[in-house]
């Protein structure tokens, strides 16, 4: 038996049930917290804020379907009130979607794109304000009928434009040649693409907000599985990433890459001087040193103990160079501003490979033979039992 809304027509039973899954899908979500330890806090603080706006979204816009038409003035005002709620929470999920998406894969949001959403949120805002007063986005008629006004699509435009910014972060990243094998961000925007468009176009049919919550549970899956594949110390990949590059780079035949293998100086010397407390806090730096420096034009990973591999995609020599100065020139910057009674540097080798000539293992012995040469030459006018900063 289907209960309907005897003004609008709306099968209001379908309604409540596709929420109620979608209610049901991000309850199991909130109830495995495990995921929560498994991601980097400030995307599990984003996640957990799109959960929520997805539970409140199941929620009112089916009571928003069942006061639609109903007769009498407090009627009017919950339908208003209702409908107002449900756009303030999308101002919260395209935001969330472009940030989440945007910092993991750069590792942070800049200045510009922090100040963009901030200022497409309060245009939003300011136009649900203004809708108080003169209906722009949605009025509720004296008959208690939804209607969409004619920005209503711009409203939609601005959400479903920050979350094609997300999309486009990630494909310019994979041009770049950032591996994103395990966060393809594309899967987290088809199931809300299609909810948009779904409910964009035939009113009354109500799958936006558990498309969205689809897309979250895809969004932790995938961050779950490529936490498998991260350095707990460093936050930067693990060996066993570099197995799965190897892998990807034996299945191609064309193309080049370029890579750089560094091999801190000194690292012993500063466990032993300053206790392997302050060796983790120097291997951070350099990962962040790392991150900075190349940013999303390229994969980070700690190969062992104090090495890391850097896969960079690049045919030219000139640029495998300038990326090396620049690592060099953020140490130096690190050291004269970290006050640290000790310096950081680094050997460094790099190469570029050519996916139709020789063998990965190859390419990964030659940049390691590189380093080396690079670290004999440091040690040649450095102690290598000293790593203490110079006064």
């Amino acid at each position: 038996m289907n209960w309907v809304n005897p003004v609008t027509g709306l099968n209001l039973t379908s309604i409540f049930v596709t929420n109620f899954f979608g209610i049901l899908l991000m309850a199991i979500l909130l109830l495995s917290k495990g995921w929560m330890a498994r991601v980097k806090q400030h995307e599990g603080t984003l996640v957990l804020m799109m959960i929520i706006s997805v539970v409140a979204g199941c929620i009112i816009e089916p009571l928003s379907f069942v006061c639609d038409g109903i007769p009498g003035q407090t009627n009017h005002i919950v339908l208003f009130i209702l409908n107002t709620i449900l756009f303030s929470l999308n101002v919260i999920v395209g935001p969330c979607y472009a940030a989440i998406i945007t910092s993991h894969i750069n590792k942070k949001l800049n200045k510009v794109q922090i100040n963009v959403m901030i200022i497409l949120c309060i245009i939003e805002m300011i136009m649900l304000i203004i809708n108080f007063f003169h209906p722009i986005i949605f009025e509720v008629t004296e008959d208690n009928i939804y209607v969409r006004k004619n920005l209503f699509w711009v409203y939609i435009i601005i959400e479903a434009g920050l979350m094609t910014y997300g999309l486009l972060v990630f494909f310019i990243a994979r041009l770049k040649g950032k591996l994103l094998k395990f966060f393809p961000a594309w899967q987290f925007f088809i199931p809300i693409l299609a909810g948009l468009i779904i409910q964009g176009f035939m009113y009354g049919v109500s799958v936006i907000w558990p498309s969205i919550g689809i897309a979250v549970c895809s969004m932790i899956i995938c961050l779950q599985n490529e936490n498998i594949f991260l350095d707990k110390l460093t936050g930067v990949y693990n060996r066993y990433f570099l197995d799965e590059i190897k892998k990807g780079l034996k299945s191609k035949n064309r193309g080049t890459i370029g890579a750089m293998m560094l091999d801190m100086n000194g690292f012993k010397s500063i466990n032993d001087r300053f206790s392997h407390e302050e060796g983790d806090k120097a291997l951070k730096a350099v990962s962040t040193i790392l991150k900075n420096v190349i940013s999303s034009n390229g994969t980070i990973v700690r190969f062992a103990g104090d090495e890391f591999v850097v896969i960079i995609k690049t045919s030219s020599e000139e640029e495998l160079r300038l990326y090396k100065e620049a690592v060099l020139k953020a140490f130096d910057d690190y050291n004269k501003s970290s006050q640290k009674p000790y310096t950081l540097s680094a050997a460094i080798g790099t190469a570029l490979y050519d996916f139709s000539k020789g063998d990965v293992p190859d390419f990964l012995n030659n940049i390691d033979n590189l380093m080396y040469k690079d670290k004999e030459n440091y040690y040649k006018n450095h102690d290598r039992r000293n790593s203490r900063r110079e006064s």
